[in-house]
């Protein structure tokens, strides 16, 4: 009996020791409990807190916060080679397109620098494959040799265009480039020496556009009103060539006239190639015997 009672109270100590734990847990939990949740509160005050102060910090009502650290990305280093690379990568298309105009303005530079500006033009219009280049070539160094450098560029140099005119070339397919060639320079006075024929006599109209050549150069049996006839000259072995000329081949010289540019440049272009002209007649002329 005694000992019954013993093991009872011993139970009963232990279960009182139970509940005193569980007891003491509960306290604990609850402890942990509230010490989370004042936590969560304060964490949720201080994001509000920050909140507002970020956004002084962006509307510039602040320059500066004890709360809030900006981050900023640290800056990478690059070397030289890496810029150069970088650079290019974001900047290829507008480098290609200044590439490309540079070529382009240092190309026509060095056509302007380097392309010989001629001292005069002759008009060469006498249809015929003799007329190659070859044959201007020869045309250009003889009336070189009667030019002095009239621009000043340092050289002396004459151009000649070669535009066959005459019907037979109208007819034939891809004329209307040399008309209209032909059409421009006489609109323009850059040119007024002209060596032509018959065949080319209806598109430039002699009569009209060509100084008469008698009150020059009528001590000299070629002269014949606007034309310095060269069949009978010595022309023609000076350009090499294996015949004489036709009879109806000639050199003639321009009327100053208003052009698209001015007939103070015509006037001018005028005066250069004249006395060219005298000095060809000179040479190759032949004068009227005394009767």
């Amino acid at each position: 009996m005694e000992e019954n009672q013993k093991e009872k109270n011993t139970l009963e100590v232990i279960q009182e020791m139970e509940e005193q734990q569980r007891i003491q847990n509960q306290k604990l939990l609850e402890q942990e409990r509230l010490r989370e949740e004042q936590e969560r509160i304060q964490h949720e005050e201080q994001l509000k807190e920050d909140k507002k102060e970020l956004l002084k910090l962006k509307q510039g009502v602040i320059n500066s916060s004890d709360t809030i650290y900006e981050e900023h990305e640290e800056e990478k280093k690059y070397t030289f080679s890496e810029k150069v690379s970088n650079f290019i990568y974001h900047n290829k298309w507008w480098m290609g397109f200044a590439v490309f105009f540079l070529v382009m303005f240092g190309y026509l530079t060095w056509q302007v620098v380097t392309t010989v500006k001629p001292d005069m033009i002759i008009l060469l219009l006498v249809d015929d494959d003799f007329f190659n280049a070859a044959c201007s070539s020869r045309i250009e160094e003889l009336f070189e040799s009667y030019l002095d450098d009239v621009n000043g560029d340092g050289e002396v140099a004459v151009d000649v265009y070669y535009i066959p005119a005459s019907q037979a070339t109208a007819e034939r397919d891809g004329y209307t480039g040399d008309q209209t060639k032909l059409f421009a320079e006489f609109q323009i006075g850059e040119a007024v020496l002209v060596i032509s024929d018959d065949g080319a006599d209806e598109f430039i109209v002699p009569d009209n556009n060509l100084e008469d050549l008698e009150p020059y150069f009528s001590d000299y049996q070629e002269t014949e009103g606007v034309r310095f006839n060269l069949k009978d000259t010595d022309f023609a072995d000076r350009l090499e060539w294996d015949e004489p000329f036709d009879d109806d081949i000639y050199i003639g010289i321009r009327k100053v006239k208003q052009t698209m540019d001015s007939e103070q440049k015509m006037q001018e272009v005028y005066d250069i190639s004249f006395p060219a002209l005298q000095k060809f007649v000179q040479e190759f002329g032949h004068l009227k015997q005394a009767e």
